[in-house]
């Protein structure tokens, strides 16, 4: 019987028994949520939820300048189309909240620190940490100084952020007994949404992609291995990659020092490794750094050269966690006044576009990777201070309030040091001076700091050409991208933009990859990269096809500054560029196959040496066993289908090749796949025998290695398929995508389902086979993906893996993931059509927004 059918029989057994008992707890709260009896009493409760979108509805709102008509389409997308630019955002804001306003509720709430108030002090320690990041106090911050240039005539956005809030509000105070099923189940209300709100989720998406601790891990890395060693493993660039941007030259396989000059130091790891041990407690920290694994993104971009249309095509799939409902808010705004017209994605909650296009221009995003955060170790001095720069200190408090259900308002302080929080007092449950010892940990993060996201996104939607969109550019400060862009004119383009420090370090203390003695006065930040000018980018390339999928940005030839730390192993990188490199007439059918793609080039780069390994040391008469392995490997042409046996014996094969050759490593991060394939092709380039296991008294080689590997793959795989027969083990039945929903109540969750493709696939979705008694199914992939065709945007694709409305009774919660995702299809954009034109078949529903009183 196979493990996860013998789990099913387990819940089953659990679940009959509990049928018995289940009508005495209509009464009782559970786990925080209010008694079911009053959720099913008619006239309470789920009895209010709202249902589907009326046909036809009119409303007659106050403050309208004039008439909005929003369309909904077949799949449920709001086609917003306004007279004027101001009423156009009041409908965006209110389409939002119609469709998505619990998830808004609980992003902005995340940020805020409003968790424990709604679900008790289990997520007291969540909010804390939240707060104590200072994500809230700069989204004040930067809406007070949006404010002061508004007010100064510097910008002219404000207006549109304040009536977007208005729509959202005017939705939530005409519909306080229609609220999604979510708020009668924990039994809370929302309140009234504001710009902060809006500005907290912008720096929920920075702590999302750019908040990391990657430069603990790697100070564990080096005490543990040395210097020598750790250049091998971890040293930049990492091998085999093809940089972004084409204009600065390939890489050699010479890494980079470590960071010589920084001396290790036991107290330090100590600090370090606690920690981290207390961050993995956090519910969002945890979770955070799972899903680390699952960011990334692909994007790519065409010219007429090479496309059949003779215009650019581009493409854009942005890989985040897999939620019901989705991340990502689909939707088209269009404004007669000042001729707004733009299509694409957002995050609920916030206005404007983040990836999209208008009728110039368009662009996709994937994450740079740049290294903007760093953590600085300060000794103390006394109880009230620190040293820093070899010079005595006082702390700086902020105090918070947490209200907590049933409990009150908890009070705490968060100490700062000139470089950001004092993060390690976690331990002591921050600001309690005796959890930090005598060494603290702050962090220095771009995202504490004024931002200027929307004014970006509002000259994005606005460009008509390349100097527009640059122009824009600079304004993008956090969340730092690799910014794909084409337009109508024949352009291609991209640039990795951010806003990234610039260090007073010339890598003797590891250039940003490491922590920094603060108190010695190392790492300070002087300034920040010049995004216009000095970080790289590339317009219209020889090549003819730009492409992002994480890897490094530039090659040796960009030497100015240090940009990323870290960055995919490259595997999608290899493949997009290998298809876009050796094709030509590429069409939007083409593109849509791509997107799609499942073909491993990390099983290319793998296999065909085990094959060579199997048949050096077993000839033509391996043992029965490894010979039905050896018939599917060498009958696999790399395509990780989910009906076929041979991706999945090569994916545990090469998770325990991973973990006998770096056996030294364990309990700490290991090497990307990237470098054991380098190690695995080139062992003669490297110092060190890592495939040789510590533990025994032999001195084991390669081939021993991976054999080794090969043989507990078959051990492990007979067990859980219950099955000796190779070709049973089908990869679909272990590689699976759900997608929980943002509660985790499974009754809402979608999935699991087989699929195709692994974590380094082009369409990825990456699973976890460490437990054979609890695989960790793929939780994270494309969460959306998106094809402009500049011959006719009009023809441009679009999906997401979820559905447009977060409500969970809604036709419209998972359509687009079943119908569309999971099959690899989409839906088109309507880009250029009207009110008076809107195709009749994909006519859904209208609301008709009037000024109250007339316009």
């Amino acid at each position: 019987m196979r493990k996860e059918h013998k789990k099913a029989y387990i819940e089953l057994s659990i679940f009959v028994p509990l049928t018995i008992i289940i009508l005495t707890v209509f009464s009782i709260p559970l786990l925080g949520i209010p008694p079911l009896g009053n959720l099913l009493i008619p006239g309470n409760g789920v009895w209010n939820v709202p249902g589907e979108i009326p046909t036809a509805e009119r409303l007659n709102i106050d403050g309208l300048h004039g008439e909005v008509t929003v369309i909904r389409d077949e799949w449920g997308v709001p086609h917003i189309y306004a007279t004027y630019e101001e009423d156009m955002f009041f409908a965006q804001g209110y389409c939002q909240a119609q469709d998505r306003l619990f998830q808004m509720d609980m992003l902005r709430r995340q940020v805020r620190g409003k968790l424990s108030e709604i679900l008790g002090e289990d997520y007291l320690s969540t909010d804390k940490f939240m707060l104590a990041t200072g994500m809230e106090t700069w989204a004040i911050n930067t809406v007070n100084i949006l404010e002061e240039m508004q007010s100064n005539g510097t910008i002219n956005l404000v207006p549109k952020i304040e009536r977007y809030v208005d729509g959202i509000n005017y939705f939530i105070n005409n519909h306080k007994h229609q609220l999604p099923l979510e708020y009668y189940l924990i039994g809370f209300e929302p309140t009234e949404w504001s710009k902060v709100d809006s500005m907290c989720i912008v720096q929920l998406m920075a702590m999302d992609l750019t908040w990391n601790y990657n430069d603990l891990y790697r100070y564990q890395n080096l005490a543990l291995m040395g210097p020598a060693n750790y250049t091998e493993l971890f040293g930049l660039p990492y091998p085999y990659q093809i940089p972004i941007c084409p204009d600065y030259g390939s890489f050699g396989e010479i890494p980079m020092a470590p960071g010589l000059g920084v001396k290790i130091s036991s107290k330090v790891e100590s600090t370090i490794s606690t920690f981290m041990q207390n961050i993995e407690k956090i519910d969002s920290q945890k979770k955070l750094m799972e899903e680390q694994e699952l960011r990334g993104s692909n994007n790519w971009v065409i010219d007429g050269v090479k496309s059949s249309t003779g215009y650019p095509i581009l493409c854009n799939d942005m890989h985040l966690s897999w939620n019901m409902p989705g991340i990502w808010y689909e939707q088209h705004m269009v404004a007669e006044n000042t001729g707004f017209n733009a299509y694409g994605f957002q995050i609920p909650g916030m206005p404007l576009l983040a990836v999209g296009h208008n009728q110039y221009v368009g662009w996709g995003f994937t994450n740079t990777g740049y290294d903007v955060i760093d953590w600085y170790l300060f000794n103390t001095s006394g109880d009230d201070g620190y040293i820093y720069n070899n010079t005595p200190q006082d702390y700086t408090y902020e105090t918070y309030k947490i209200k907590v259900k049933n409990q009150g308002t908890v009070d705490f302080t968060v100490r700062h040091t000139v470089h950001g929080p004092v993060m390690s007092d976690i331990i002591g449950n921050f600001g309690l001076a005796e959890g930090s010892g005598e060494i603290v940990l702050s962090s220095k993060w771009t995202a504490n700091n004024y931002f200027y996201t929307l004014l970006a996104a509002n000259g994005f939607c606005r460009a008509q050409n390349r100097a527009d969109f640059d122009n824009a550019s600079q304004y993008w400060s956090i969340l730092a991208q690799n910014m794909v862009y084409g337009d109508v004119y024949g352009n291609i383009a991209i640039r990795p933009t951010g806003k990234v420090p610039i260090r007073d370090d010339d890598g003797t203390y590891g250039n940003g990859t490491l922590p920094y003695n603060a108190s010695n006065g190392e790492g300070e930040w002087i300034g920040y990269i010049d995004i216009l000018n000095e970080l790289p980018s590339s317009l219209n390339p020889s090549q003819h096809y730009l492409a992002s999928a994480n890897q490094v940005v530039a090659g040796p030839g960009y030497v100015k500054y240090h940009l990323q730390s870290e960055y995919a192993n490259g595997y999608r990188a290899r493949r997009i560029n290998e298809l876009l490199n050796q094709s030509t007439n590429i069409s939007v059918a083409d593109m849509k196959v791509i997107q799609n793609d499942v073909n491993s080039t990390a099983a290319r780069a793998f296999v065909p040496t085990l094959i060579e390994v199997i048949k050096f040391e077993y000839g033509t008469s391996p043992p029965s066993e490894i010979g039905a392995v050896l018939s599917e490997l060498e009958s696999w042409s790399y395509v990780m289908s989910r009906d076929l046996a041979a991706p999945t014996i090569y994916r545990k094969w090469r998770d325990y090749f991973m973990d006998f050759t770096f056996d030294e490593l364990e309990g700490k991060r290991k090497p990307g796949i990237a470098v054991l394939e380098k190690l695995m092709k080139e062992e003669g380039e490297f110092l060190n025998n890592w495939f040789d296991d510590i533990s025994t008294p032999e001195v084991e080689t390669r081939n021993q290695t991976m054999l080794l590997a090969l043989n507990a793959t078959i051990d492990w795989l007979t067990e859980f398929y219950n099955s000796n027969d190779p070709s049973t083990w089908e990869w679909g039945e272990v590689h699976k995508l759900t997608f929980p929903h943002i509660t985790g109540l499974t009754s809402l969750s979608k999935g699991p389902y087989s699929g195709d493709g692994e974590g380094f696939t082009i369409n990825p979705s990456g699973i976890n086979l460490n437990d054979i008694n609890n695989i960790r199914y793929a939780r994270g992939g494309a969460s959306e993906r998106m094809i402009l065709d500049f011959s006719n945007l009009n023809q441009s694709l679009s999906v997401i893996p979820s559905g447009q409305r977060g409500l969970s009774n809604s036709k419209h919660y998972s359509d687009q993931l079943e119908q569309l995702f999971l099959l690899g299809k989409y839906h088109f954009q309507y880009y250029t059509n009207t009110p008076l034109n809107f195709p009749i078949n994909s006519f859904e529903s209208a609301i008709y927004l009037y000024p109250k009183g007339g316009v």
